[in-house]
């Protein structure tokens, strides 16, 4: 755990939305630790207890959950949760005040954003300064700067897509697929497309796109083979199963947060995005704090922005930004390349091929092991 003096507020407001005879025991070999209300606040005691949610997990588990290496539902679903009592969503509602015990990142609340007078819907163009820039970026979380790229240049990256999506084929191991309401397999998206495109690569490393990707901090760069490298969205048109419409989330929702943020991803429009063909949603302000998954449940008043956007836009965003892809209200078709820049250490942890999503997408590949340094 960091070292934290704890908000009394924060933990009276967790304490509140749980309830007061909320509790959840971890048994990690022969220790156990339980958080539980208790006057108004959350108590930590390192013993087991007669709580509604236990859960058994291993020593290698434990700390990659307190580390934020690995997420609740990362261990879910590397079924490293043996619940003996209660279920995971019960264990999900603690997930916001046990990342601010265990890592200092406070739960979301719409109040706490400080948006210092700025415009939630501001866009820009590459004429603006850096400066200015990197502040709304700091502030919201995410920023539309217009017309980086010409017609020709997404005429050309257009292209590409379309030869790399016609070789995808599902487990190829370079691509996601997702199944129609008629049960047809379609393509969402191209993985580690810079590798198999000289053309895609030139706009990987393009100035425009490194000066937008390292606006909050110059140390960040691009993974191209590693952490599914730059992908291309191409979002599929009405009801599908599979994730080519995500709903509201976190990049590090998978885990990662304590190696991978803020890294900052660069979101190439090489078409234009309305609620048609499925643009992209954001949180303004949410960056930066741990936000329950049913938050649209339990939180009135949180902003939501769309963002429309034309062919040769970019947008930036801070991979902990809640965001959200939904599904096209019309003809879809969207396409998207982005081009995630990530802290050093990130390089450090994460080899080549490897990436936090791929148990997401069933891979047999492991989740990447990260030491404990």
């Amino acid at each position: 755990m960091v070292p934290l003096t704890p908000d009394p507020e924060i933990l009276e407001s967790a304490a509140r939305e749980l309830g007061p005879k909320a509790a959840v025991t971890f048994l990690v070999g022969d220790d156990a630790v339980t958080y539980s209300v208790a006057d108004k606040t959350i108590r930590v005691d390192a013993a087991p207890a007669d709580s509604p949610v236990v859960v058994r997990l291993s020593r290698q588990a434990w700390a990659d959950l307190v580390g934020q290496v690995r997420t609740a539902i990362n261990l879910l679903l590397s079924n490293e949760l043996a619940f003996e009592r209660g279920g995971f969503e019960q264990l999900a509602d603690w997930d916001p005040i046990l990342r601010y015990l265990h890592a200092g990142v406070p739960p979301y609340h719409p109040a706490r954003a400080d948006f210092s007078g700025r415009d939630p819907a501001a866009t820009f163009t590459l004429d603006t300064d850096d400066a200015e820039l990197a502040a709304q970026l700091r502030t919201m979380g995410y920023l539309h700067v217009k017309s980086v790229f010409s017609a020709d240049e997404m005429r050309t990256a257009n292209h590409e897509v379309d030869r790399l999506a016609a070789q995808a084929r599902p487990g190829d191991d370079e691509s996601w697929w997702v199944t129609t309401g008629d049960g047809a397999q379609a393509l969402c998206r191209l993985v580690y497309a810079t590798l198999r495109s000289p053309a895609l690569a030139a706009l990987e490393h393009d100035p425009r796109v490194r000066r937008l990707g390292t606006l909050i901090d110059h140390a960040l760069r691009a993974a191209p083979d590693r952490m599914e490298g730059s992908a291309v969205l191409l979002k599929v048109p009405g009801k599908t199963s599979g994730l080519s419409n995500i709903p509201w989330h976190q990049d590090c929702g998978m885990g990662g947060h304590a190696i991978m943020c803020p890294a900052v991803s660069v979101g190439i429009q090489l078409t234009g995005s309305d609620s048609s063909n499925g643009n992209l949603q954001v949180v303004p302000g949410s960056h930066g704090q741990a936000i329950h998954y049913r938050w649209e449940q339990r939180l009135d008043r949180v902003p939501v922005v769309s963002i429309d956007t034309a062919p040769g836009d970019v947008t930036v965003h801070i991979q902990d930004l809640m965001h959200a892809s939904p599904e096209p209200t019309g003809a879809g078709g969207r396409r998207t390349m982005y081009v995630t820049h990530y802290p050093p250490a990130l390089f450090d942890h994460v080899g080549p091929g490897q990436a936090f999503n791929d148990l997401v997408r069933n891979r047999v590949i492991a989740a990447p092991v990260v030491s404990a340094e």
